[in-house]
C-alpha cells in the first residue's frame, strides 16, 4: 500500500486535538476558538446576504420581463388597432386621406399625453 503524501495537507492537521493541548496552554486555544466563532457568524451572514440578493435579483428580472411583455403587447395592440382603423376608413375615403388623418391623430394624441404627463403637480405652500 503506497503511503500518502502529507506535504500538501494544512498545518493544523498535524496538531493534536484541542483537548490534549488544553492542559499545556489554555490561553492558546481562545484566539482560535474566537476566530472560528467569528468565521461562522460571518459565513452565515454572507450566505443570508447572498440569498437576499438573489431573491431581489430574481424578482427584479421577473418584474422587468413582465414590463417588457406588457409593453410589447400594448405596442402590437396599438399597431393592430391603427391598421384596423386605416382599413375601415379606407372603405369610405381615399387611402392618402386615411393615412394622413390617422397620422395627424396619433401625433395630436401623443402631444396631449406628453403635456399631461409633464404638467407640474405643485403642493400648496405652508404658511
Amino acid at each position: 500500500m503506497p503511503s500518502k503524501d502529507r506535504s500538501k495537507e494544512p498545518k493544523h492537521a498535524d496538531e493534536g486535538s484541542p483537548v490534549q493541548s488544553k492542559a499545556a496552554s489554555p490561553d492558546v486555544e481562545w484566539p482560535k476558538l474566537l476566530a472560528r466563532v467569528v468565521e461562522g457568524i460571518v459565513t452565515a451572514e454572507l450566505h443570508e446576504f447572498e440569498d437576499n440578493v438573489m431573491a431581489f435579483l430574481d424578482s427584479a428580472v421577473a418584474n422587468a420581463y413582465g414590463s417588457f411583455v406588457w409593453l410589447c403587447a400594448r405596442f402590437l395592440g396599438a399597431a393592430l388597432l391603427l391598421t384596423g382603423l386605416v382599413l375601415f376608413l379606407g372603405i369610405f375615403l381615399q387611402w392618402w386621406a386615411v393615412f394622413g388623418m390617422v397620422g395627424v391623430t396619433v401625433i395630436v394624441l401623443g402631444a396631449i399625453a406628453r403635456v399631461a404627463s409633464r404638467s407640474p403637480r405643485r403642493r400648496p405652500r405652508r404658511q
